[in-house]
């Protein structure tokens, strides 16, 4: 493995924004081919205070580490006015190796958010397999208005190694295709709090829960809780256990006792027979040839 410390920084006189307040900085470092590139520290410091005008009162800048250009989205940085369009993947796509964004203060010392966290960032574990990195910058602020004095460092330390071409082409390759990002993200399934508490846990129905319970130690109680060894189990029949298995899946209605019935866990590490039905008694005889192979019948 070989440790290398890459220092770079972007510096600007000044920048136009376009119609929407939007303005695109673009950087690209080469890297060694062949070689799995581990990102083990990342590290970003502003150097200079940028211009900031007066309007609009909230104006922002994105930073993102990625191993191909980022392509802006169709998504708002922020929806309240005035609205901030096309910002950058969310720090959680696997296209995003470390990103960074900030409140730009008209009075200096821009306050700053990134991902992974500090802690995270100093001992960082992402890798990526292409020949390049390149530092993206975003900035959201006013329309058609330019920004003076942009000074930004960053220092990367790449972790290398050197893997099979294999391994490495389906890195590129599968890099590149997450570079396509998505304009347009929604995940996350809605649920209301009656369906959490019914369908997700099944001791909770709509409405409520079940009052506190134990497991009865006696008879076929026994058989879901561990014993010393040098004390006697009852016994239990097949029959009996499945009754207490089948009376684990009933439910009861959130204003009612529970009373002397088993809770649902006690189907877990169950065996098979137990649940899905009776075990055969004798197994079907097995013929086996000369030479030892079991034959099929």
């Amino acid at each position: 493995m070989v440790v290398h410390v890459v220092k770079e920084t972007i510096e600007q006189n000044s920048v136009t924004t376009d119609d929407e307040g939007n303005a695109w900085i673009l950087k690209r470092i080469n890297l060694q081919e062949g070689l799995q590139h581990n990102l083990v520290q990342v590290d970003f410091f502003e150097d200079a205070f940028m211009s900031v005008p007066n309007e609009p009162a909230r104006q922002n800048v994105e930073f993102v580490i990625s191993p191909y250009p980022v392509i802006p989205t169709k998504m708002n940085l922020q929806s309240d006015p005035p609205i901030q369009s096309n910002r950058y993947p969310a720090a959680g796509d696997d296209s995003i190796l470390f990103k960074v964004i900030g409140n730009i203060l008209q009075a200096g010392g821009s306050q700053y958010t990134q991902f992974p966290s500090l802690q995270i960032a100093s001992n960082n574990k992402s890798y990526f397999y292409t020949d390049h990195v390149y530092i993206n910058m975003h900035i959201a602020g006013a329309a058609s208005t330019t920004y003076d004095n942009i000074a930004y460092s960053f220092m990367l330390v790449f972790d290398d190694k050197r893997v099979d071409s294999f391994t490495h082409s389906l890195g590129v390759v599968s890099e590149s295709h997450n570079a396509m990002c998505a304009e347009l993200m929604s995940n996350g399934a809605m649920r209301s709090i009656e369906a959490l508490r019914g369908n997700v846990f099944p001791m909770w129905r709509y409405g409520g829960i079940r009052p506190e319970h134990t497991l009865n130690t006696l008879a076929t109680g026994a058989y879901f809780l561990p014993i010393n060894t040098r004390d006697a189990e009852a016994m239990s029949t097949t029959p009996q256990i499945r009754s207490v298995v089948a009376d684990s899946r009933g439910m009861s209605a959130f204003d009612e006792a529970f009373g002397n019935r088993f809770p649902d866990w006690i189907r877990m590490h169950l065996n098979g027979g137990l649940v899905s039905g009776a075990i055969r008694d004798q197994w079907p005889p097995t013929k086996y040839t000369d030479s030892g192979n079991l034959r099929m019948l």
